[in-house]
């Protein structure tokens, strides 16, 4: 079932054009990544969702229904950018946000509890780094329980370990029945979590769809090593092998790229000559490529 629909989108800023017919379609209980070079429109789709930048022309349908301010109160909006009251303690902020969208003051220990920030409660706003200003403001988004969660770059600046329990909390948001939107310029972290992904070009959609049906329709290239011996001239063979693509030597490996039934054949004859092979391995094609193959006519 479609959650988020986003039909025939535009935007225009100064005459320039930010967003061009765009056409999106989130499924319910998924998560989905949003892909795109910078500039490519991403916060502004997102923010258009949200109601805080004016739509020129399109439609976005929540769950069927025109999105409207009331239907916007089932959605959770993390920005790129947290915006908290400095001054005040994390309480102090999640009891005026959880105010602010109607709710008493104990929906912001509700979901503090939630998230396992409790001990965070009393500590003002701008003593803690942006790893947990990055958890309240995750925890500013869930307040009242919002069906669909947006977030834009949550990653974003972070270290390692906060990188990794938000892409943990994420996933345990799915499990709880939320339906995830979230815009990423890292990869790998998409392909991760995401059940599919967009990618956006030019305030365009290229594409959106599961990550392995994108490499199929791409044809994209298996990457190949081997350590054969000796080097020189078996990567001399390797090199005039059919469908053999981009060989070079990488320390003691031969590397080159093979798709389809040429990867088959190219492996069957480097094991069937008098070679000593050390060591094969293949390295699937991951969504880094496809990104540069659907987005290299914008370089």
């Amino acid at each position: 079932m479609v959650f988020l629909e986003v039909r025939g989108l535009c935007k225009e800023f100064n005459g320039i054009q930010a967003l061009d017919e765009l056409d999106m379609s989130v499924r319910q209980g998924e998560i989905y990544g949003f892909l795109g070079p910078n500039g490519a429109g991403k916060t502004t789709t997102l923010r258009i969702i949200m109601g805080l930048v004016e739509v020129d022309r399109g439609k976005i349908r929540l769950e069927g229904e025109p999105i409207t301010a009331d239907r916007r109160r089932d959605i959770g909006y993390l920005p790129e950018d947290v915006s908290l009251y400095e001054k005040m303690t994390v309480q102090e902020n999640l009891i005026f946000f959880s105010r602010l969208k109607g709710f008493d003051k104990d929906e912001g220990q509700r979901v503090m509890k939630a998230l396992r920030i409790e001990g965070l409660g009393d500590r003002k706003v701008e003593t803690l780094s942006k790893g947990y200003q990055q958890k309240v403001g995750l925890a500013q988004m869930l307040i009242g329980d919002p069906g669909l969660l947006i977030l834009d770059e949550p990653t974003s600046g972070l270290d390692p370990s906060v990188r990794r329990w938000l892409k943990d909390m994420m996933k345990n948001l799915k499990r709880q029945g939320k339906t995830i939107l979230f815009s990423s310029h890292v990869l790998g972290e998409v392909q991760e979590i995401c059940d599919r992904v967009g990618i956006i070009s030019k305030g365009s959609m290229l594409t959106e769809d599961v990550f392995e049906d994108l490499t199929n329709v791409l044809d994209l290239e298996d990457r190949i090593t081997v350590l054969m011996k000796p080097l020189k001239s078996s990567f001399k063979y390797v090199s005039e092998l059919e469908g053999v693509k981009r060989p070079r030597i990488e320390g003691e490996y031969i590397v080159f790229y093979c798709s389809g039934v040429h990867k088959i054949k190219a492996l069957r004859n480097i094991f069937s000559r008098d070679y000593r092979v050390l060591d094969v391995k293949l390295h699937e094609p991951d969504l880094e490529e496809v990104f540069v193959k659907l987005t290299e006519d914008d370089r």
